[in-house]
């Protein structure tokens, strides 16, 4: 694959020329500018500003969906007998995600240089999860790359599922509150002021529920701006404070605690942690090490905590699941299932069946959620929508009966 490279040269009168030349090596491009008649004095790799521009847009991580392509074609090419370089090239190529393109051809280039595959997904920030880097160490250290791969994709296609399943359920609850503030706030703002003229023309007295109306509509109408402001400030406010583990930790431990949600949470959360510390340690992957990547998967600072007091705990001679007994924070289920994987040998497959266990109940707990969500909404909606209404319609009745007495 041939680089950019940044030259200097001079011409047989000594004016001094510089410029880019595409080459495979140094030797290449000093070839092709003597080519053009000009003397070097100087060839060097160009800086590649198109690495920095991927290393800065793509600090998001990349779509779990998207990576299990990725890792699945990847473990097919490798099967193959195709060298690593070429499967990074051809999928580089073929993929439509454009961030997962411009990030391979990043870890493209740094294979090329010698760099280890693992240690070049490494270097990309924030787009690779903890889990594929070291699942690929391992791989690449055992000579299994393929194996780790078809792994890896399962892993990414069972996460990807589970989190579908989540958004789905919780999409429609989220989509019928946001029309009911909107309906709501658009009446008050745009149709109830005109209603309001007609009344006040007509020397109607508004009932309780009207003039409570007027109130919170003459409220949104006069301070609507500063209102926006601080719903965003209040937005910005909080999506910053979380980043420090203070309040980070306060609203996870809010969440555990909440009736439904908090089971729902914990529930994604064990599913996530078993599933990639088996996927790990399948791959080949010492337990300290990777307990330290999974602690980063579930997602919740409280369980990533009690995952960190467990890997101490290991290296100071306990076992793995004495220690998430001793936290209070896993069911013992999880517990009973970690000793015996831990006293059969086959820790993986254990902690894959608690995974299939915990994923199939969190989606029955979605399910219905959802399920008892949906006539609840209907039922705000309705109730919010009519009693705007009939605010709206017990001072026409007086309009109506004024009118007819006038007539």
């Amino acid at each position: 694959m041939a680089r950019e490279y940044e030259y200097r040269a001079r011409d047989i009168k000594g004016q001094l020329f510089t410029g880019l030349v595409l080459a495979d090596d140094e030797a290449s491009a000093a070839g092709h500018v003597r080519n053009k008649g000009l003397f070097v004095t100087q060839v060097r790799e160009a800086k590649s500003r198109q690495d920095i521009g991927v290393l800065l847009r793509n600090r998001r991580p990349i779509k779990t969906r998207d990576l299990s392509i990725f890792c699945r074609q990847f473990a097919t090419m490798i099967e193959s007998g195709l060298p690593i370089l070429t499967c990074l090239n051809v999928l580089a190529e073929q993929t439509e995600n454009p961030r997962l393109r411009d990030t391979l051809k990043v870890v493209y280039k740094r294979v090329q240089e010698g760099t280890a595959l693992a240690q070049a997904l490494k270097e990309v920030p924030g787009v690779f999860p903890d889990i594929m880097v070291s699942m690929v160490a391992a791989g690449e250290l055992g000579g299994v790359l393929e194996v780790v791969m078809q792994r890896l994709a399962i892993h990414f296609e069972k996460e990807h599922r589970l989190n579908e399943k989540v958004k789905a359920a919780m999409t429609y609850p989220i989509v019928v509150m946001s029309m009911a503030v909107a309906v709501v706030i658009f009446v008050l703002t745009f149709v109830l002021p005109t209603f309001i003229g007609i009344f006040q023309t007509m020397n109607v007295e508004l009932p309780l529920l009207t003039r409570w109306l007027v109130a919170v509509s003459g409220f949104l109408t006069r301070y609507w701006l500063p209102l926006l402001a601080f719903v965003i400030a209040a937005f910005w406010g909080i999506r910053h404070a979380l980043q420090f583990p203070g309040p980070r930790a306060a609203r996870d431990r809010f969440v555990l605690r909440m009736p439904v949600f908090g089971l729902l949470t914990r529930k994604i959360a064990v599913a996530r942690f078993t599933r990639t510390l088996a996927s790990l340690i399948r791959g080949g992957v010492p337990l300290l090490a990777a307990l330290e990547v999974v602690k980063n998967a579930t997602g919740n600072v409280i369980i990533a905590a009690a995952l960190s007091d467990s890997r101490e705990s290991l290296i100071e001679g306990s076992d793995l699941s004495s220690r998430l007994g001793a936290s209070k924070i896993f069911p013992p289920m999880v517990v009973q299932m970690v000793s015996v994987g831990e006293e059969a040998g086959e820790l993986d497959k254990m902690l894959d069946k608690v995974a299939d266990f915990y994923e199939e109940d969190a989606e029955d707990i979605v399910s219905r959620l959802s399920s008892l969500l949906e006539p609840f909404l209907l039922g705000f909606l309705g109730l919010t929508i009519g009693a705007i209404i009939i605010a709206i319609m017990l001072p026409m009745f007086d309009v109506i009966t004024n009118l007819n007495r006038v007539m």
